[in-house]
Parts: structure tokens; C-alpha cells; sequence
């Protein structure tokens, strides 16, 4: 009689029910969780509606059309959400546009603020417990080169040039669902190996865990903070303070909004006083925190400062990467109508791109894109950006010793 061995079959059975349930938990857990066809749809159909370079652009209206319709086609092949939310702002860039994007929310992030120089990363600041981390390269992210990161990047961010990738680049690179959507970290993954050089080329690896961007109890080193001005004033609007060393006023003018208990009338009136009231040989307009707003809100103090003839010609304009939209109005006008000298870096936009922002929401997923509506002319040049007079670069040593090179041109200017 023939023995059938069971044994051996039940074994190879269980072995691949386990791994079908595997597969089948691994799917469930990867799968889309927003019904993302309705949103793509809408959000195709306002951008070309609406969406001043696709209205005036035929030929980028097809592109960005064919991007999106790309997009829904592949719906079925998506693991993850934030996979369709990179070929949605993949797309968005494609427009070449710092103003139109898909709007990021608050979200866990890595703890560290980047500073991008001479296309190496660099933590700027963290929290206290990565304090010797503080002003070293970050090289890798979960074992991944932070160089091809970058680069995969740029296909990603919205910017009107290469500045803009300055800022848009370290901004991106911390929030997980970038690092998720590009494939770098796993869904479940709540702490990170992260590798840096230091100064003195020692490597450091380290895991760290997320941590919420809107989380108010988060307290940064934050270093230099009271030793270098555009630090020190940064957490208002507008504000200023008389350097009487240097018989200078400086002037902080950190965002283009009104402060409703500060109005840019008052402000103005205050500026002229202590010039006509101190021996002010020089005002420094500081705009390296300023990243737009309403362009409007800057006109009371131009108007003051036309009729004080002796300030004229005596005006010096600090801008860099951070200065943008309403921002880069504001230096053009204050070079235009009052002569001023512009020290610093190029701003992080082109003058002659659309803006007017407008946005809407996107039901299912809750996200925002934003779009330009209306063409700007504001300089005569073929230049994809406003660059300075007097070009000073803040380097990473800079940094590490606390100098604002930026500001020390400006005073010797």
C-alpha cells in the first residue's frame, strides 16, 4: 500500500496562506485613502480656467492637461497618497511659477531648520537635545545620499529660478510626506537614522524622531538670536531701532501686513521723527525675513520718506533668499523712487511673473493649491530675478561664528 505523506503538503500550504495574508495586509496598508479622481478633475479643470499662464499659454495649457490626465490614469498603480501629491505639485511646478503650488499644512517633520549652501545642506537650528548637530552637513536621510534627494526635488518645488530652490529645497526635504511620497521613508517609520559631517569631517549617525510643525512647545536653540538684529527683531511686522554708534536707523520690515495694534502709519510717522530728531546719516530698510504680503501696505512710509530730501540717496535695502513677492515690490520701488542701494542676495522671485494669488480646495484630500491670476512687468530686464546692487553672501561659516556679513556692508556702505 502506498503512503501519502500529508506532512510536507500542509506545511507548503500554510507557508503560502501566510504569505498571501502578508501580502494582503501589506496592500491594505499601502492602498489610497482619498478618492482622488474628483479632486484631480476639479483642480485641472480651475487651473486652466483660471490660472494665468495656462489662460495666456497654449501650448503649457496642453502640457500641464496631459500631466494631470497622466496622473488619474495611473490612480490604480498609486501605494500611497502622498505619492499623487508629488505628480500633483510635480505638475504645479511644471509651471514655473514661486506662487502656484500645492499648499502644505502643518505636518510631523525632521527637527532641524536647513540652510542650503554651495548645494550642501547644513542644520541651522534644531532642538537642544541635537545641539551637536547644530551647523554640521546633513548627507544622508534613512540611508539615502541627501544630494540625489535634492535633485529629485527640483522637479517637485515651485520656483521662478534657481534661487527659489535655495528656499523651497530645505523646506520640503523635512516633511514626511515628501520623504514618503519620493519612497525614502516607510509608512510606519516614527523614528529616522539620519547622518551628518561635522566641521572637522566627523561623521555622526543618529535616529531621530518626527515632530509636529504646529507644535507650539517646541523651543529651538535658536543661536545668535540676541546678538544679530534681523534675529532679534523678526517677530514683527515692521519695528526699527537707532543705532547711535553708527548714526544709523535701522529698520525692520518683516512682513508686507498691517499690525493691527501698530499701524504702518504710526510706524512711518515714528521713522521720520527719529530722523529729523537724531543725526540719522544712513537708514537700513531690513526685508531678509519678509516674504510678501500686501504690496500696499509699504506706501505710507514711501510717501513719508520722499519729502525728507537729506535721507534720500542715504537709504541702504538688506534682501536674500527669503525675500519674496511683495517683498521684491517693495526693493524695486525703494530703488526706484528713493534711490536706494539694494546689499545682499537675490530675491527669491522674478519680478516679471505672474502673481495676484488666489486658491481653492480640493474637497476630498482638504488640500489648497494656490495660483496666479494676474500678469507683473515690474523691472526692464531679462533677468529671471532682482539682484543686488551690492551682492553679499551669508556662507556657513558666517553662520557658525554668528556675522551677518550682510549687515556689516551695509553700516562700512
Amino acid at each position: 500500500m502506498r503512503i501519502i505523506k500529508f506532512v510536507p503538503i500542509l506545511y507548503f500550504l500554510i507557508i503560502n496562506l501566510l504569505i498571501v495574508l502578508l501580502l494582503s495586509s501589506c496592500s491594505e496598508k499601502e492602498k489610497l485613502k482619498v478618492n482622488w479622481e474628483p479632486d484631480l478633475q476639479y483642480a485641472k479643470q480651475e487651473m486652466l480656467q483660471n490660472e494665468i499662464a495656462l489662460k495666456i499659454n497654449d501650448d503649457l495649457a496642453k502640457t500641464f492637461s496631459a500631466q494631470m490626465d497622466r496622473i488619474i490614469n495611473f490612480l490604480p498603480k498609486y501605494k500611497s497618497d502622498d505619492q499623487v501629491k508629488i505628480d500633483l505639485s510635480k505638475a504645479l511646478a511644471s509651471i514655473e511659477q514661486v506662487h502656484t503650488k500645492l499648499e502644505y499644512e502643518n505636518e510631523n517633520v525632521l527637527p532641524f531648520i536647513i540652510y542650503l549652501y554651495n548645494e550642501k545642506l547644513y542644520v541651522v537650528n534644531t532642538l537642544p537635545q541635537y545641539s551637536n548637530i547644530l551647523f554640521a552637513e546633513l548627507t544622508e536621510i534613512n540611508h539615502q545620499p541627501v544630494a540625489k534627494i535634492m535633485e529629485t526635488l527640483k522637479d517637485v518645488v515651485s520656483v521662478d529660478n534657481e534661487q527659489g530652490l535655495l528656499v523651497e529645497i530645505p523646506s520640503h526635504l523635512v516633511r514626511y510626506s515628501i520623504l514618503h511620497g519620493l519612497g525614502i521613508v516607510g509608512e510606519d517609520q516614527d523614528n529616522l537614522p539620519v547622518s551628518f559631517l561635522l566641521e572637522d569631517h566627523t561623521e555622526i549617525n543618529i535616529s531621530v524622531p518626527w515632530v509636529y510643525q504646529g507644535d507650539t512647545t517646541l523651543r529651538l536653540i535658536n543661536p545668535y538670536k540676541d546678538d544679530l538684529l534681523y534675529k532679534k527683531l523678526r517677530d514683527s511686522n515692521y519695528t526699527y531701532t537707532y543705532l547711535a554708534e553708527d548714526n544709523t536707523l535701522y529698520a525692520a520690515y518683516n512682513s508686507c501686513s498691517e499690525d493691527p495694534n501698530y499701524s504702518m502709519e504710526q510706524y512711518s510717522d515714528d521713522i521720520v521723527q527719529t530722523i529729523n530728531n537724531f543725526p540719522v546719516g544712513k537708514l537700513i530698510i531690513d526685508l531678509r525675513n519678509n516674504r510678501g504680503g500686501n504690496s500696499e501696505v509699504i506706501q505710507p512710509l514711501l510717501e513719508k520718506l520722499l519729502n525728507i530730501p537729506k535721507i534720500q540717496h542715504r537709504i541702504v535695502v538688506l534682501m536674500g533668499r527669503y525675500s519674496a513677492s511683495s517683498a521684491m515690490s517693495a526693493a524695486i520701488e525703494l530703488r526706484s523712487r528713493l534711490n536706494a542701494t539694494l546689499i545682499g542676495e537675490p530675491v527669491n522671485g522674478d519680478p516679471n511673473k505672474p502673481g495676484d494669488i488666489r486658491s481653492f480646495k480640493l474637497d476630498e484630500s482638504g488640500l489648497n493649491i494656490i495660483y496666479s491670476t494676474k500678469e507683473f512687468h515690474m523691472l526692464d530686464t531679462k533677468d529671471k530675478g532682482l539682484n543686488p546692487d551690492v551682492y553679499v553672501n551669508t556662507t556657513i561659516e558666517d553662520l557658525r561664528k554668528g556675522i551677518d556679513p550682510v549687515m556689516e556692508q551695509a553700516i562700512k556702505y
